[in-house]
């Protein structure tokens, strides 16, 4: 097929960008399946070698007949829908807000994030499992928590008050956060304990730290679409401790003891009453369902049915359920 990837941001991304990264490895792995794709990027951007790069929208446009399909990670604007006639999915990697519609080609990021959308079409995020190190040498004793850390719904604040209260370490990275969360581990750090702030990390840093500790710790107070950084942490063979919140269950559907209902959970988990699933096992579990190559394969799929002129939903999407509504 011939495919054109919309994501007009600058591409691949410098530092840290998770949908920027889902959108590389699919590129790149359609490219490798014998696909011809093109990307609609920012100015600036640089592709693979084989991969073609548009940058100006009026070219893009221009040239709607020449591709098969399009496939956009934003929202795409009626003069681009218009001119594909059709022939385009989207995929939505946040959550809507209530009674928001979205197109009838639009595909979702995992089962919960469709069904709260009155819809039944997803594909998960995958990943390169190339870029990860599985490590099964033995863990420091600390717990690491990796995500937006000024985000509310994150729950950063939640996390570090779970260590404290079972007495363990941790390690934090993803960002800065209010000043009293920041001086709170360094109260912890000047009596002795390994709180540690870590800051932004790149996706070298992040491998790295993905494995100094025993678990990653995700208490998230709304319905997360997917988190990437469950199936990376997993990837390196880093259990994931979780609020089993919008995608979590699905995500640690191999390992149920992972899910955190209650402070019983916690305290067990994090005091090591409760055996996790081996390194081994987490990396297998993201390979058969998370990889880069199934996201493809299932990409390509609904590529076929558009491309067909098929709709994907009968009826247009629709927000029923919140964010936050837990």
């Amino acid at each position: 097929m011939k495919i054109v990837i919309n994501h007009p941001v600058l591409l691949p991304v410098l530092h840290y960008g998770g949908t920027e990264r889902v959108v590389m490895w699919l590129v790149q792995t359609l490219h490798k399946m014998g696909h011809q794709v093109a990307v609609f990027a920012a100015p600036g951007s640089k592709m693979p070698v084989g991969i073609e790069c548009i940058t100006d929208r009026n070219a893009l446009l221009a040239r709607a007949s020449e591709f098969d399909v399009m496939h956009s990670f934003t929202k795409l604007d009626e003069e681009i829908s218009n001119t594909f006639k059709g022939k385009f999915l989207v995929t939505i990697e946040g959550n809507g807000q209530l009674g928001e519609k979205f197109d009838r080609n639009t595909v979702f990021v995992s089962r919960n994030h469709a069904e709260r959308h009155g819809a039944k079409i997803y594909v998960y995020n995958g990943l390169d499992l190339n870029e990860l190190a599985l490590s099964t040498s033995p863990r420091p004793n600390r717990f690491l928590f990796l995500s937006k850390t000024s985000w509310r719904v994150k729950n950063l604040k939640g996390a570090m008050a779970l260590t404290s209260r079972h007495q363990q370490n941790l390690w934090i990275a993803g960002g800065e956060s209010p000043y009293g969360l920041r001086t709170r581990v360094a109260l912890k750090r000047m009596f002795g304990a390994d709180w540690k702030w870590v800051g932004s990390v790149d996706q070298k840093a992040k491998a790295e730290f993905l494995v100094s500790g025993k678990a990653m710790m995700f208490p998230i107070l709304w319905n997360e679409p997917f988190g990437i950084v469950m199936t990376e942490s997993l990837t390196c063979g880093t259990p994931v401790l979780a609020h089993p919140y919008g995608s979590v269950p699905e995500l640690l559907e191999f390992a149920p003891q992972c899910l955190m209902k209650n402070e019983l959970d916690w305290k067990e988990a994090l005091t090591g009453e409760r055996k996790f699933p081996s390194p081994t096992e987490s990396r297998e579990w993201v390979s058969a369902h998370f990889s880069q190559e199934k996201m493809a394969e299932n990409y390509l799929k609904l590529y076929e049915q558009v491309s067909s002129g098929r709709f994907l939903h009968e009826t247009e999407p629709q927000t029923i359920r919140g964010a936050e509504e837990i």
